[in-house]
């Protein structure tokens, strides 16, 4: 007698499974990121035995910076880019789902877990550099230093001091629709697509871009779970100081240039790479050839 056949299938196997990748590239990313910048911040102006010093010049520092935040991106992506696609940011969710590319029934999922990814690998940060966090601390005590002024910018973003409000938003907006626009493009399979192992590479160089052009004004979220995670580690930490300015830019402005950067590519190259496409078939429909479906994303 045959045994029946049991559908086994694990929950693993669905959104859960779907939003553990999205969690472990999330915190993947932010740990080789942030700890790229906590290099720089907690280490630059230290001498050898630990007392301050000429710092390296900043531009200098930048280069790195954004390397290695394009290096992070890539490493995420191939962490989690065949489970769930590697979103890792709730504006590349927010901005597929608006287009349709994405289920919306995933989008909250999707972005509580990068969230989530994001506050703990800040916090394993904080831990791992404790002890440069509590020396830049003392060395600014004389002047009331806390975390969230000496390392709060090794885990979340602030615009310099001469960029006002507007000009942070605009920062960010732009910053974030050139993201989002052009992973749009990387990924359609109909506008010269890169092979897909090469996608996380594509996208990290596309973020190290981003970074020498866009960085400077705002320190380039162009994450809302980038920056907010860390941001509310610190302020559990640091008695909620890191959450009383600069909070709701880098989460609004993201999130509305992730869906700028989808509409405007879905109604520009999008629609040509269509029309041409369309021309293509009817042009090959007229010489009686067989005609094969473009594919679409």
């Amino acid at each position: 007698m045959e045994r029946p056949v049991v559908n086994s299938t694990s929950p693993m196997a669905g959104t859960l499974g779907e939003c553990v990748a999205e969690f472990i590239g999330t915190m993947i990313l932010l740990l080789f990121g942030d700890g790229c910048v906590a290099t720089f911040a907690l280490f630059n102006t230290l001498g050898p035995n630990g007392s301050p010093t000429t710092p390296t010049p900043f531009a200098n520092q930048w280069i790195v910076i954004a390397l290695g935040w394009g290096l992070a991106v890539m490493l995420g992506i191939y962490v989690a880019g065949a489970i769930s696609g590697a979103h890792l940011n709730p504006a590349v969710t927010l901005g597929f789902a608006v287009r349709g590319k994405f289920a919306w029934n995933k989008v909250l999922p999707y972005m509580g877990a990068q969230m989530l990814g994001a506050f703990i690998a800040a916090a394993i940060l904080f831990f791992v550099y404790r002890g440069a966090i509590d020396h830049a601390v003392s060395l600014a005590a004389a002047k009331g230093g806390t975390i969230t002024s000496e390392a709060g910018g090794v885990f979340y973003t602030s615009p310099k001091f001469f960029v006002g409000t507007f000009g942070a938003f605009c920062d960010e907006f732009v910053g974030t629709a050139l993201l989002v626009g052009l992973i749009f493009a990387i990924v359609d399979a109909r506008n010269q697509p890169v092979q897909a192992n090469l996608n996380p590479l594509i996208i990290g160089f596309l973020i190290v871009a981003i970074g020498a052009s866009f960085g400077l004004n705002t320190g380039y979220a162009i994450n809302p779970a980038r920056d907010f995670g860390p941001r509310l580690w610190i302020a559990l930490v640091d008695g909620g100081r890191s959450l009383t300015s600069y909070t709701w830019i880098p989460i609004v402005a993201p999130l509305l240039g992730g869906v700028a950067g989808a509409f405007i590519y879905d109604f520009t190259i999008g629609k040509v790479i269509e029309a041409k496409k369309l021309q293509q078939s009817g042009d090959a429909i007229s010489r009686g050839e067989a005609v094969r479906e473009p594919a679409v994303d």
